[in-house]
């Protein structure tokens, strides 16, 4: 039977007509067979993030967690896409499992993409870019990792500038990881559940309390559940700069000191398979309105959109103890208000009015006659 089995896939192999398509189809359907919280990342996912990030050719795309190398392959398709060349955007990924990074190789090999892959090695444990930074680092970790700290090996060290995370919870080892491996101008983004923005155990809240205060955090956008495969809460996407002030890959707008939240819970919609996907507009819009806020070229000014997103001050974060959820902070919309056409309004009111006088006769009328009977 199973040679059987063989034979059908190897023609099914054979009769494909472009390698990469085959490749990404099987990659989409091992994304919804993840265990143990080890999933390769849903394509729309990584879109959404590389379209955040803007990588240029000219810079180093790190993730430390890369699974099948989805985020450095997006990368390149961002700066091909985009007029650049992308055989100068240097690549590098990690991954503790060895069937990820063999998975991370055929599919960057497929696309004709180059990438520097490092492992099989737990990369908060054994990092193998110990003395590289970069531009852009990109990662979605295993939520809420227990034993992450090597039986308390990890515990002490040069790597947790803003706190000690938890034995019990990686989440945070992951956020100080990414701002770690950034360049002085560089830029990151984490995915995280999304209670993470908005916990009060007291190591986790500290942490996330040093990240605003040393304004390494730039903003959080929280995302609809069903997106990520044995997910079923929402989970948020925080995005990490070394610098806020205006240069070439962040804009005009000097937001030192400032914070932002979008609130893209009901963004999603209905894919295949039940699972849901943040579909093309709504990718355009988170990235366009992160865009307006720092000033990017080619972007208008940037407002407040109630229920939608909102530009806050690192004192006005510090005074909801730190509680970076946006819907915790974006104000619902305004309900509309349907004014009715006077005219419409006035003969409606008026043909309410007469009801009333006939009414009124018609009551005047009977009482009359039941006093005549008395």
């Amino acid at each position: 039977m199973r040679d059987r089995e063989a034979e059908l896939l190897i023609d099914w192999v054979a009769r494909a007509e472009d390698p990469k398509d085959l490749f990404d189809a099987c990659l989409d359907q091992a994304s919804t067979q993840g265990k143990g919280g080890y999933y390769y990342t849903p394509s729309d996912v990584t879109h959404l993030f590389i379209s955040l990030m803007e990588p240029a050719e000219d810079e180093a795309v790190y993730d430390p967690v890369c699974g099948s190398g989805g985020f450095l392959l997006r990368a390149r398709e961002y700066v091909e896409a985009h007029g650049g060349r992308p055989e100068e955007l240097a690549l590098y990924g990690q991954d503790v499992s060895r069937t990820a990074l063999m998975a991370a190789a055929l599919n960057l090999s497929v696309h004709n993409t180059d990438a520097r892959l490092a492992g099989p090695a737990s990369t908060l444990a054994d990092d193998r870019f110990a003395d590289l930074q970069f531009d852009v680092v990109v990662a979605n970790p295993p939520f809420n990792q227990s034993g992450w700290d090597e039986h308390g090996f990890l515990r002490e060290g040069p790597f947790w500038p803003y706190g000690l995370p938890p034995a019990g919870n990686a989440n945070f080892a992951w956020a100080q990881h990414v701002v770690r491996k950034m360049s002085p101008t560089g830029r990151g983004a984490l995915l995280l559940p999304t209670g993470a923005a908005s916990t009060t155990k007291g190591a986790e809240s500290q942490i996330r309390a040093a990240l605003v205060d040393k304004d390494v955090l730039t903003g959080v956008v929280e995302l609809p559940a069903g997106l990520i495969p044995h997910v079923r809460n929402p989970v948020s996407l925080w995005l990490f700069s070394k610098t806020k002030k205006p240069y070439r890959k962040w804009g005009h707008n000097d937001r030192s000191g400032q914070f932002l939240v979008i609130d893209a819970r009901d963004s999603a919609a209905n894919v295949k398979r039940g699972r849901r996907a943040v579909p093309d507009e709504a990718r355009e819009r988170i990235a366009a309105t992160f865009a307006a806020w720092r000033g990017a070229p080619g972007h208008g000014p940037y407002e407040d959109v109630p229920g939608w997103c909102r530009s806050l001050s690192r004192d006005e974060v510090a005074e909801t103890k730190y509680d970076v959820l946006p819907s915790h902070h974006v104000a619902p919309p305004l309900a509309p208000s349907v004014l009715p056409d006077a005219p419409e309004r006035a003969a409606d009111l008026t043909d309410e009015l007469l009801g009333l006088f006939e009414t009124s006769r018609r009551l005047e009328d009977e009482l009359r006659d039941l006093l005549g009977e008395l």
